[in-house]
């Protein structure tokens, strides 16, 4: 009796235990919209070798400004995220006039809000 007692006591401390370390960890990019993960790999695909700039970009180039070529990568995802803030086409159009410049630097102010915003990783996650 007192080793099926023994063997009862060991079993739930080892189901207790195994259990323990089984919680399901949400991570921090499943907490990220669906528009925020879009402008990440829009802006990680910038560095992709058919993304980088061209030779004749970088003669070009008077700053770090992005040439058009690599503007026009980013700009599809901005409008998403712009968009996903409740702002309208019309809306979007009025303020910036269709300047990208204007476009991707709204966008760029929405991600890092929304950012602020998420539980970031941290080097004990």
């Amino acid at each position: 009796m007192k080793s099926k007692l023994f063997y009862a006591i060991m079993m739930a401390a080892f189901i207790s235990c195994s259990t323990e370390s089984t919680a399901v960890v949400t991570p921090v990019d499943a907490k990220k919209s669906k528009e925020i993960t879009n402008f990440e790999k829009s802006i990680k695909s910038l560095s992709l070798p058919q993304n980088l700039p061209t030779e004749e970009e970088k003669r070009n180039q008077q700053s770090l400004e992005l040439s058009d070529r690599r503007k026009d990568i980013l700009i599809p995802s901005a409008l998403e995220l712009i968009k996903s803030t409740g702002t309208s086409d019309q809306e979007i159009k009025k303020i910036t006039q269709g300047d990208r410049d204007k476009i991707l630097t709204w966008a760029v102010k929405i991600y890092n809000e929304k950012n602020n915003k998420t539980p970031q990783k941290t080097l004990n996650d």
